[in-house]
């Protein structure tokens, strides 16, 4: 065991500051709200998805589980659908939704091809 400041605390301290940020995501999503109205949904609820799903993925999932990437990725593509849709259209836009298109079909074949393997060799 690891007797570090880090290897004692790292987590915790890594753990707040993932809360924290997305504490400040929904609030910040509340205020987006309030400012702008319904207008502002698309990109409140992208931000909470991405504040919940890291969250989730940092206290239940792990970062590198497929499903934690594949619904990041689906993340990436939401996100730059909404922006299309929302009119706010970026170049960044399009490699989000490109992107996380491409991404995302990469991760299921991955993911279709280790299915298809045999047990023992998983």
């Amino acid at each position: 065991m690891s007797d570090s400041l880090y290897g004692r605390y790292g987590r915790q301290v890594l753990g707040g500051i993932i809360l924290g940020l997305a504490l400040l995501s929904a609030v910040g999503g509340y205020f987006q709200i309030e400012q702008r109205g319904l207008a502002a949904i698309g990109d409140v609820g992208v931000s909470l998805y991405i504040a919940a799903l890291v969250v989730w993925g940092f206290f239940k999932e792990g970062f590198d589980t497929f499903r934690f990437r594949a619904a990041l990725y689906f993340g990436l593509v939401l996100w730059g659908t909404v922006d299309i849709l929302g009119g706010s259209e970026s170049p960044l836009s399009y490699v989000l939704l490109i992107g996380g298109s491409l991404l995302l079909a990469r991760a299921m074949y991955k993911y279709a091809e280790q299915q298809r393997k045999p047990v023992y060799e998983r």
